[in-house]
């Protein structure tokens, strides 16, 4: 019974103090309902280039495109690739084999023109210029003068050899001319042979520059030369980054504006191009409105152009237009962290290494949305990376 009546009375002693600690007063209370007291709120310094931006998304890609379509194959019921697919998004250039059409190859060759004719001895023009000048590319020996000669037609065979296809062959003609310089033409003296080298004219294709993009490609079994309708599309080998964007969203952007081009993980710096209405916007013009519907802004289309080359082929890209400078390269931190002491008296506190804080005398280059520009008086004294209180 005697231990009963001390397990008893220890309880109670115990359950007094559990009452006693669940009991507050109403100033008790009152402290605990308060929020702690906050602590102080600090900020990275930064460094770089405070500017106001204006920032758009577009489209890298070739800056001009080329529609081709493939001239029909004579004598053949269909024109159809049948090896070497052309893929988009490759790079092709002047002079080698594009793609193969019903058994013979497609060489693509730079020029500011279509190819009109088949090319042989004897003839001469701007389109045999063409020819040879791709061929010199190729590191092919001979004069290219615009005219097709003996020399001209040995590179042309060399040429289908060392891409794995037989030469053409012609009859030769009745009759060659010549004139001064240039290759020399044969003696009409001479026997002429049986057949010559030439280039069918539906076996050359012309390039817009020596190097192109693929924008649009073709596979085996695709047929080509449909009217109308182009078979590939070639485009420039520099890129550009195409915006189109309601005329609303431009702001006070103008062509010249310095840009920053983000792609891929680097930052290239650009120039805004030439600002036109888009084709969308030129095809809408005079549809007037439909009822009480509301017309959407017109669009504009501009290009920003890189300084140097942008890395890949193309995709998605971030563009910022800067529109103003406030400091080129300087530490960055927010208005809020610098403290006004007086004319040229101002101060942020920052955190050092051990915890403990120290004010820094600092001069302030320029404000921008909410940031501000600043200099350390005394060198080395701010450092980006550093944390500064703010507030």
């Amino acid at each position: 019974m005697a231990v009963i009546a001390v397990v008893l009375i220890v309880a109670l002693i115990g359950a007094g103090f559990w009452f006693a600690a669940q009991f507050q007063s109403s100033a008790q209370q009152e402290a605990n309902a308060k929020a702690p007291a906050p602590g102080p709120v600090f900020a990275e310094v930064t460094q770089g280039a405070l500017a106001g931006e204006v920032g758009f998304t577009g489209q890298a890609g070739p800056s001009t495109q080329t529609p081709v379509t493939v001239l029909p194959v004579a004598e053949a019921s269909l024109t159809v690739v049948t090896e070497r697919p052309l893929a988009t998004g490759a790079t092709a250039s002047s002079g080698q084999v594009l793609t193969e059409v019903n058994g013979r190859p497609l060489f693509g060759v730079q020029s500011a023109f279509s190819f009109y004719r088949d090319m042989g001895v004897g003839d001469r023009g701007p389109d045999v210029e063409a020819l040879q000048a791709a061929l010199v590319a190729r590191s092919y020996q001979l004069n290219a003068d615009g005219r097709f000669g003996g020399e001209t037609a040995a590179a042309v065979k060399r040429w289908y050899q060392d891409n794995g296809y037989e030469a053409p062959t012609r009859s030769a003609a009745a009759e060659k001319t010549s004139s001064e310089g240039g290759e020399k033409a044969p003696d009409p003296s001479e026997k002429a042979p049986a057949a010559e080298g030439y280039v069918p004219v539906a076996e050359i294709l012309a390039m817009p520059s020596a190097s192109a993009q693929v924008v649009k490609g073709v596979q085996v079994g695709q047929r080509l030369a449909a009217e109308g309708v182009p078979d590939f599309i070639l485009g420039s080998a520099d890129l550009v980054v195409t915006i189109t964007v309601p005329v609303t969203d431009l702001g006070d952007v103008v062509a010249g504006d310095a840009a920053v081009i983000s792609i891929g993980g680097t930052e290239v710096e650009g120039i805004v191009g030439d600002i036109r209405p888009s084709d969308s916007a030129e095809d809408s013009e005079g549809s007037g409105s439909n009822g009480d519907a509301e017309q959407a802004a017109p669009e504009v289309t501009f290009a920003v152009v890189p300084k140097t080359a942008l890395p890949g082929s193309s995709g998605r890209a971030r563009v910022a237009v800067i529109k103003q400078i406030v400091a080129e390269d300087a530490l960055i931190v927010p208005v809020l962290a610098v403290s006004d002491r007086g004319p040229d008296k101002n101060v942020l506190t920052k955190q050092q290494a051990d915890g403990t804080l120290l004010e820094v005398p600092v001069t302030v280059l320029g404000t921008l949305q909410g940031e501000v520009a600043v200099e350390p008086r005394d060198e080395g004294a701010l450092k980006a990376g550093e944390l500064v209180r703010v507030g």
